[in-house]
């Protein structure tokens, strides 16, 4: 733990810059409707109470932690703290924040209060989900090396990784002081799950907001055919599958799948020009559907919150938006990617056989940018930690 020249506690792995005045292309065409989201209006209120009500659960967490621990959840309300995030597992690339592994049961019971306070009941019961299919999938990565050794291609740090894997391993930071009338934020994360919220002058932002899953579908057990993601990939697909030929020829990029979203943890500023089929050449029932994969991304969080995107993505204009699609279009089951992409929403799908990742933006506001009158760089990617870790196992470090 170090300590930068204004006497703020800082995470090492949470040094970055902040950088201020840059903008994208995509962002700087967007300069002028910007302007009125630093300005709350009356449609703010309901999502001013769940912002109150957020606000309320974090005191609580935070009252319910040690001293010790309190020091290892609480953070300085700033860009570089605010933006080290990833999806990898803590292994990897460990972050700030306590872990859930080393709360007491009141603690975790506070700690699941808070992202009830943050979340819809949908995206209270994903986020929780994943937590869950993680902890399987790490049992199950565990029991296969003991019956059958690591894979030909497993990373040299693959059993310490399976080893991190399940809740305990992830992570809650609380950036700033939770209240009613600050800005403050929080985020919960670890493998598959980057859930961060940032609050500011009563309004909530829950972008960017990335959650995946493996394996997709659980195959064997008791809980057999259960996922904790099982409409994402299929909301695009179905979408797909209604467009004409010509529509899936305008739709369609070049290239194969993509192994991850491209447009992930340190790509905040690399989001693209517009592609793919646009919403306005769509049909009523075509852009029905659209709206419904944006729906479902969208209402994970809480109900006020999520309106106010809604809103904000209507008053941009719904027939902005484009849908991009690589990828196979006879099995939903099969790799496939997606993006939706508009000038108030960004969303990513990348799946692989039973894997997929998914990541939602807001080119306008992630992290609650323009409300505060900042513009946030990502310093950190999901890759920078691989090749930190790969060395140090080689060489014999403790990382």
């Amino acid at each position: 733990m170090s300590r930068g020249i204004d006497g703020v506690r800082r995470h090492p792995a949470s040094r970055g810059i902040l950088r201020i005045g840059r903008l994208n292309t995509f962002v700087c065409m967007l300069l002028v409707s910007s302007i009125a989201l630093a300005q709350p209006t009356d449609r703010d209120r309901p999502a001013a109470n769940e912002a109150l009500q957020m606000a309320r659960a974090a005191a609580a967490f935070l009252d319910g932690l040690t001293e010790m621990q309190r020091a290892q959840a609480v953070y300085a309300f700033t860009g570089p703290n605010r933006t080290n995030w990833s999806n990898v597992p803590m292994f990897v690339h460990p972050r700030p924040g306590v872990r859930v592994g080393e709360l007491d049961e009141q603690q975790r019971r506070a700690a699941q209060a808070l992202l009830r306070a943050s979340l819809s009941s949908q995206g209270y019961q994903k986020v929780a989900g994943i937590m869950r299919l993680d902890s399987i999938h790490g049992a199950m990565e565990l029991e296969q090396l003991e019956r059958e050794g690591p894979p030909e291609d497993a990373r040299p740090f693959h059993r310490e990784e399976a080893e991190s894997f399940g809740a305990g391993s992830y992570g809650i930071a609380i950036f700033g002081e939770p209240a009613p009338d600050a800005s403050w934020g929080w985020i919960l994360q670890g493998h598959h799950l980057a859930a961060s919220f940032t609050v500011a002058s009563g309004r909530v932002a829950f972008t960017p907001l990335f959650l995946g899953a493996t394996p997709l579908v659980l195959e064997h057990g008791i809980d057999a055919g259960w996922s904790a993601l099982p409409h994402e990939a299929g909301r695009g697909f179905e979408l797909m599958a209604a467009l004409s030929d010509a529509q899936r020829t305008m739709a369609t990029e070049s290239g194969d799948v993509p192994g991850d979203v491209i447009y992930g943890v340190g790509n905040k500023d690399r989001l693209p020009q517009p592609a793919g089929l646009k919403a306005s050449d769509m049909t009523e029932e075509q852009q029905r559907l659209l709206r419904m994969l944006v729906e479902e991304y969208i209402r994970n969080a809480s109900n006020a919150v999520a309106q106010l995107q809604l809103d904000a993505i209507a008053q941009s204009g719904w027939d902005r938006l484009w849908f991009a699609w690589r990828g196979a279009t006879g099995n939903a089951s099969a790799a496939l990617y997606y993006r939706v992409q508009g000038p108030r929403i960004f969303i990513e799908l990348s799946q692989r056989p039973n894997h997929v990742h998914t990541i939602v933006r807001d080119p306008l506001n992630d992290y609650g940018e323009n409300w505060l009158g900042e513009t946030l760089t990502e310093e950190h990617t999901a890759n920078d930690r691989f090749e930190t870790a790969t060395r140090a196992y080689e060489s014999a470090e403790s990382y």
